[in-house]
């Protein structure tokens, strides 16, 4: 028996995607989501992000908390306007969670590739790849900016943004438009060098294919989604 595969093809992810993208407008009940999000955390063991996987798992039970308690301090001002979006949180994680498990893995020679596959529009595929690469990028300067703004001074975070909450949400937005117009333009030359070009196809040094466990998956996930939602109903 073959091993299992590290990470599915790229075309294979987008299906499964899709599928658990449906079913989270689908299932609005608390224990589909969750049934709905044990899936791409139980994948993620299986594919081997382990770390990935409990991220997920403790991300979701603490939505699922901070969600019950605004539901009992719904009478208090401000608390439903942030019940509104843990709701929204809650009921879209499993599409969240699917696809941070499923693309995270995938190089960005083998999603240009597997792209290519599908016969898309040049210009597309060219959009499509740079904001594959901005989001991560863009993470990871946050996460930079973050860290800085813990530098310049020794008390606690929240009390700078209860004595000085423009000042701090200026320290915060303006290196993030800086750095966002430098990571646009280092993009676009990595793009450029990396031969992406509307009118003409790239050649890839990795052929993707469709295996059995890209198969099974692609059938799995929409199966799941469904019989998640006749249970639902029953």
């Amino acid at each position: 028996m073959p091993p299992f595969p590290t990470k599915p093809d790229f075309r294979a992810g987008l299906v499964m995607l899709v599928a658990m993208a449906f079913g989270t407008g689908l299932v609005q009940v608390p224990a589909g989501t969750a049934l709905l999000t044990a899936y791409p955390v139980a994948l993620g063991f299986l594919l081997g992000s382990s770390r990935l996987s409990l991220q997920l798992a403790g991300s979701y039970v603490a939505l699922r908390v901070l969600h019950h308690l605004c539901l009992l301090g719904a009478h208090l001002p401000l608390v439903p306007w942030l019940g509104i979006l843990l709701t929204l949180s809650v009921y879209g994680f499993p599409a969240l969670a699917m696809g941070l498990v499923v693309f995270t893995r995938v190089p960005m020679g083998e999603a240009m590739a597997a792209l290519g596959r599908l016969r898309l529009p040049g210009t597309f595929l060219v959009v499509v790849m740079v904001i594959y690469r901005y989001v991560p990028t863009l993470l990871g300067e946050l996460r930079t900016i973050r860290s800085a703004s813990r530098l310049r001074g020794s008390e606690a975070r929240w009390r700078r943004w209860l004595r000085h909450p423009l000042k701090e949400l200026e320290h915060g937005v303006v290196p993030v438009l800086m750095r966002s117009g430098r990571i646009a333009d280092e993009l676009s030359a990595v793009a450029e060098c990396k031969g992406l070009d509307p009118g003409h196809r790239r050649s890839a040094m990795t052929v993707p294919r469709l295996e059995a466990v890209d198969w099974v998956l692609m059938a799995l996930t929409p199966a799941l989604v469904a019989a998640v939602r006749v249970w639902v109903r029953w």
